[in-house]
């Protein structure tokens, strides 16, 4: 995606509103940009425990390690 390119096509739009509905626009754009960012939640690895436990547990651990071994 070319942001350039969608400013751009954004900015003639705006220019087509009438001072007002720019007005409005410009404050909408001013409170979003003030909102502070929303921190990232941090996963803790023990959440994901067990989380492939269904994958393996047909499957003899200790043949597929002998297996890989074998390489």
């Amino acid at each position: 995606m070319n942001t350039d390119l969608n400013i751009n096509d954004i900015l003639l739009q705006v220019e087509q509103l009438d001072r007002e509905a720019q007005q409005s626009l410009f404050e909408k754009l001013a409170l979003m940009i003030r909102k502070p960012e929303q921190k990232k939640s941090k996963v803790k690895l023990s959440s994901i425990s067990g989380l492939g436990a269904s994958v393996w547990s047909k499957i003899d651990i200790d043949d597929y390690v002998d297996h890989e071994r074998q390489w």
